[in-house]
């Protein structure tokens, strides 16, 4: 690499290395678990299960954060991931306190169970930075403010949400200043490997969110909407990353994605308003 640029990197990891130890919090103490989780329950059970999502993912991002510390070359990159670590555990942790709080930690989806059990298993560190670091943390970040909106009856969700998508910032942040060195440095027959992985963990996490659909529907989450902020956060984090050598990416696909949540749309509104005729021919008898 040019002169002086893994000096700016170095540094970049330091900095984020710091920010992880001023921002540490202990989720024993400083969230205060006296408080009620107060909702309806048709929506208590949805949150429930989509946070078990989450639930799982944590659990995932603890051993691949873990992997990831030997698999990696530079110390400062192994000092971010060893913080990011002892955040996954307390995230592990949360969610685990919220969800036996709330519900009950439902079955891992089978979708999530396949995309998160291959970047356990996968052996690549670059194809780990990128499915982990870039995507599913990315997913973990816009999910957590799409959860804040339609749950801000409930402050200790708000308070635990807040602390968590504090740390998956870093984590991403990982993944953008760290993966243009790995991937200027990876063969074009590996990256052409890692493509077709992330075509597979896009499928997955693809039908993953789409299983859940109706949870949605009972929280208020527009998944359409969703999915296009989610596609353009992903596309800024990339953009930051000053190239996109080794990323997969194919407009028409999402398009056949984005087309399933918008007819899922329609279809609400229709029974929507079949429902208020129904109500309307009711008064009129």
């Amino acid at each position: 690499p040019p002169e002086g640029i893994d000096d700016l990197l170095h540094g970049r990891l330091e900095r984020l290395f710091e920010q992880s130890k001023e921002d540490f919090w202990n989720e024993s103490t400083v969230v205060d678990w006296s408080q009620p989780i107060d909702m309806v329950p048709e929506k208590r059970r949805a949150l429930a299960r989509v946070l078990s999502i989450i639930y799982y993912g944590e659990r995932a991002a603890l051993e691949v954060s873990a992997q990831l510390i030997s698999m990696v070359d530079d110390e400062e990159c192994k000092f971010a991931l060893a913080a990011q670590v002892i955040e996954e555990a307390k995230h592990v942790s949360v969610f685990r306190r919220v969800l036996t709080k709330l519900d009950q930690i439902h079955p891992v989806d089978p979708w999530s169970k396949r995309l998160l059990a291959d970047l356990v298993l996968v052996k690549d560190t670059v194809a780990k930075l990128i499915g982990m670091q870039l995507i599913v943390e990315n997913v973990a970040n816009h999910l957590f403010v799409e959860i804040g909106r339609a749950c801000e009856e409930a402050p200790l969700l708000s308070e635990v949400l807040k602390y968590v998508a504090r740390d998956e910032k870093k984590h991403t942040g990982i993944a953008a200043i760290y993966l243009p060195k790995v991937l200027e440095r990876t063969s074009t027959l590996r990256l052409e490997f890692i493509k077709l992985r992330q075509v597979y963990w896009s499928f997955c996490l693809d039908r993953t969110i789409y299983n859940h659909r109706y949870d949605a529907d009972a929280l208020g989450i527009d998944l359409f909407d969703a999915m296009i902020k989610g596609i353009k956060a992903q596309e800024r984090l990339v953009e930051s990353m000053g190239t996109r050598r080794g990323i997969w990416k194919n407009r028409f696909l999402e398009s056949l994605s984005l087309r399933m949540y918008r007819k899922h749309n329609e279809e609400n509104e229709r029974r929507a308003q079949q429902g208020q005729k129904g109500k309307a021919w009711t008064r009129a008898a």
